[in-house]
């Protein structure tokens, strides 16, 4: 485990798209330097989105943020992970039979739906190729696998599912409230975004990634801030000690934050999180 060098240490949990990342899926130049210059006086910085695991390797190690001082929080906080010493701190995962169940209920519905195979580098299981599929692959970079029978070829138990309707968000919000009897007892629902429903394990999120997180390191919660601009953040601008959002957060989102940024994501708003919460008093 490792140990926080001063009782001031701070840890940083920053969602990746709109939030870190611009529109362009670049890092603005004044948060790279902000970032750099908290991991040189010893804070934290923790990159914690809905990307799988290998998603979010590819995004860090592009900029450099897979070095000592740096983690990942992958699945919506259902894989924790050292980029540095590339170890796996935490997995968990959903029940093969609960993932058959919500499969067979996604496509009576209608309705896309995909999961993963850790042994495959994070592969994108699904059961034929679609728009949707052509999309999501497209902005993860993940590579695809068609299979009728996902369950089939599925060789671990996979961190999260996602059921994506490009074009009707109501229809998501529809299917969710008619799973929630049965699905609310062993899985975790929220939308990422307006396409994409995500089911998690019970019990985790990335609120749940703050709290294990900050144990593992020995860091105390009320020491880390959150940064991030959707639903799927929720919980992790609660649990943190600080949550903020961007200026382009959505609506919902930023009546459960501490502190709302005057720059957006185009404008560097995580470098003006850290300036504000983790360097002023570091």
């Amino acid at each position: 485990m490792e140990k926080n060098m001063t009782k001031k240490q701070k840890i940083l949990f920053s969602d990746l798209d709109a939030t870190l990342l611009n529109d362009s899926k670049d890092i603005e130049p004044g948060t790279r330097e902000a970032i750099d210059e908290m991991l040189a006086q010893g804070h934290i910085f923790t990159a914690c989105t809905g990307r799988p695991l290998a998603s979010a390797l590819g995004v860090v190690k592009m900029f450099g943020l897979d070095k000592e001082g740096c983690y990942v929080a992958a699945y919506n906080g259902g894989v924790l992970y050292d980029p540095f010493r590339q170890k796996v701190i935490a997995y968990h995962s959903v029940p093969i039979p609960v993932v058959r169940r919500m499969f067979a209920e996604a496509h009576k519905a209608g309705l896309y739906i995909h999961t993963y195979d850790r042994t495959r580098d994070d592969a994108v299981m699904a059961c034929r190729r679609t728009p949707e599929l052509d999309a999501y692959t497209g902005h993860t970079k993940l590579v695809p696998v068609i299979a009728k029978d996902v369950l089939e070829h599925l060789k671990d138990a996979p961190a999260k599912m996602i059921v994506i309707s490009l074009t009707d968000h109501e229809r998501l919000r529809q299917f969710e409230k008619e799973q929630a009897g049965w699905a609310g007892e062993c899985l975790n629902s929220f939308f990422s975004c307006e396409q994409y429903l995500e089911y998690c394990p019970a019990g985790i999120s990335k609120g749940s990634a703050v709290k294990a997180l900050c144990e593992y390191l020995d860091i105390p919660v009320e020491h880390s801030v959150a940064a991030g601009d959707e639903r799927n953040d929720i919980s992790m601008l609660q649990e943190a000690g600080t949550g903020a959002v961007p200026r382009n957060a959505y609506l919902e989102v930023k009546a459960y934050a501490d502190y709302q940024c005057e720059k957006d994501n185009n404008e560097g708003a995580v470098g003006e999180v850290i300036r504000r919460f983790v360097l002023a008093d570091g």
